[in-house]
């Protein structure tokens, strides 16, 4: 309920703004003529991607780590071409992360790397653009090798006055912290230190399975910018409390959406005006919750769940029944409630749709969009919107 009086808050301020209704009533009326395809290709565009600069030396497993994060064994299959001398960048086609890979870091000559980095980086931030700048930056450093270089540690501090800078213990698979807490100390740029086993390590005792992996991806998504959190959400593959929290974004920011185009005079009937923020935001939830993209799937699957969309936002008995269940709607009147309603709605549908890819995903069974419009519909009647 939080999250929806919140999202009242936001409705009693666009109403006090004219200009701005008026604004999103005729982008709204733009949106109309969209059709779902340019509406779900706008959506996916919006994921953006998530740019990470991987660092150290060779043999510290970097590629195992990427692999071993991100969805699409990218660093075995993914297409990369030079971006400067030291450095590439690796892409695989449907997948929202892009890797770039310094290479011929050596001791003797880190220097030169590291000028050649932050002249790049320095580069895209000025082009403007923020999708394509560089967004952090993982250091590795093999927590079994147990030496931490000079040049390592200059190299993080240099780089990391560009941007952050997490330096990753890989390999890690005893329990002594000693080594953890020299690098800790020597690489104070650094945004944090953490250790991963990036695969499961045999020993003569059993088998250390993975760790780490989960709290490098946290970290991330923390200092990563908001451009680029749906995209590493859509991008990782080991943590789902990230990939959940990216919904919550992609919900709210649906909701608002539809919140304000509900304020405006149109009638509330004329739920088509909604329809661009529904369908792209279920675009968007599938994209961060790694339902195959391509463009016929999503399609296929908004068209079987056109239906039910349509069905729950017809009648003015929605708006009557649900506004009495939030007490703080009390004193929005007039054409807010059918804000108010909207982002309720929307809302619904929004956790509906997530709570129906979930159990598809849970269930073993194939996913297609028949099954996941056969879910999304059970939790719609469960939700109560209908």
């Amino acid at each position: 309920m939080g999250n929806i009086l919140d999202i009242i808050r936001t409705v009693k301020d666009v109403t006090k703004n004219p200009s701005a209704i008026e604004n999103l009533t005729e982008a709204a009326k733009n949106a109309k003529a969209l059709n779902i395809k340019q509406i779900i290709d706008d959506a996916l565009d919006k994921i953006g991607h998530a740019n990470i600069l991987i660092a150290g030396k060779t043999g510290v497993g970097k590629s195992t780590l990427i692999n071993a994060v991100f969805k699409g064994d990218l660093a075995e299959t993914g297409v990369g071409y030079s971006v400067t001398q030291h450095m590439k960048e690796y892409s695989k086609e449907g997948e929202p992360v892009h890797i770039f890979d310094t290479k011929g870091f050596e001791l003797g000559n880190y220097r030169e790397v590291v000028k050649e980095l932050r002249n790049e980086i320095e580069r895209r931030k000025q082009a403007g653009n923020p999708s394509e700048q560089i967004h952090l930056a993982w250091f590795c450093i093999s927590n079994d090798g147990k030496r931490l270089e000079h040049a390592e540690s200059e190299f993080i501090s240099e780089l990391a006055q560009e941007i952050p800078v997490v330096v990753v213990l890989t390999k890690s698979v005893d329990t002594n912290m000693e080594f953890y807490n020299i690098v800790k100390n020597e690489c104070h740029a650094a945004t944090n230190v953490i250790r991963v086993l990036a695969q499961a390590y045999e020993t003569p005792i059993g088998t250390i399975p993975p760790f780490g992996l989960e709290e490098l991806i946290e970290h991330t998504y923390e200092i990563v910018p908001d451009v680029a959190k749906a995209a590493l959400a859509a991008a990782q593959k080991v943590n789902d409390k990230i990939t959940k929290r990216a919904v919550d974004k992609v919900i709210t920011a649906a909701a608002t959406a539809a919140a304000a185009i509900g304020a405006t005079p149109v009638p509330f009937s004329d739920a088509v005006l909604l329809a661009p923020v529904q369908i792209g935001m279920i675009a968007s939830i599938s994209k961060v919750m790694k339902i195959e993209t391509d463009k016929t799937f999503i399609t296929t699957l908004v068209s079987s769940a056109a239906g039910v969309l349509g069905a729950t936002m017809t009648g003015r008995a929605v708006a009557h029944g649900l506004i009495k269940l939030i007490p703080e709607a009390g004193p929005i009147v007039g054409g807010t409630i059918s804000a108010v309603t909207a982002s309720i709605v929307t809302t619904g549908m929004g956790y509906a749709y997530y709570n129906a890819v979930r159990i598809v995903q849970n269930s073993g069974t194939d996913i297609n969009p028949q099954s996941i419009a056969d879910a999304f519909r059970e939790q719609l009647k469960q939700t109560k919107l209908k």
